[in-house]
């Protein structure tokens, strides 16, 4: 009965992990118009998990998580296309695998909350994505974590950078103001 009952946890803690990595939505166009079903595979996440051993303060979080950003971005660009994505906007928007602020702004949140989920965030909590400029003729979408010791919010913006390298990340009130 003890093995059996072993093994019924051990299943159910597999699954509860595996929710974390499996079956999230990657935006793979401009706006999110597009979008697919993805998932990483159990040591694709190990890749991930392992940026976070060791890490002692938020400042170094937040090195991590701009590590982990950029390796999520190459893992899941392979596999949906978007390892294509080229910094900015590139013209025509069209081009397969092109993503703009919102859809990098939206994947960023994803992959910030599949951290969370899974526990790697002990200094951060994520936030919704945040925009600036709404009412102007471009707009422009970020991902946020808050530092839970001192509130203050951190902008995660990967548009700036081509698939796979690392976000840019400083505070959501130097980004709101374009400095």
């Amino acid at each position: 009965m003890k093995i059996a009952l072993g093994f019924l946890l051990l299943i159910t803690s597999s699954i509860a992990s595996a929710s974390t990595y499996h079956d999230f939505i990657a935006c793979t166009a401009f706006d999110c118009k597009q979008s697919t079903d993805a998932s990483l595979s159990e040591s694709e996440w190990h890749q991930v998990q392992a940026l976070f051993k060791g890490v002692k303060n938020a400042s170094d979080e937040r090195k991590q998580v701009k590590r982990a950003i950029a390796l999520l971005e190459v893992l899941v660009g392979n596999k949906t296309g978007t390892w294509r994505d080229l910094a900015l906007n590139q013209v025509p928007s069209e081009k397969t695998g092109q993503l703009d602020c919102k859809a990098e702004a939206t994947n960023t949140t994803t992959y910030l909350r599949l951290l969370e989920q899974d526990g790697l965030l002990k200094w951060h909590r994520v936030r919704d994505h945040v925009v600036r400029d709404r009412f102007w003729l471009v707009p422009h979408w970020t991902g946020v974590i808050e530092d839970q010791t001192t509130g203050v919010k951190y902008s995660v913006d990967s548009w700036f950078k081509k698939n796979g390298e690392p976000p840019t990340v400083v505070t959501l009130e130097r980004w709101l103001n374009k400095k």
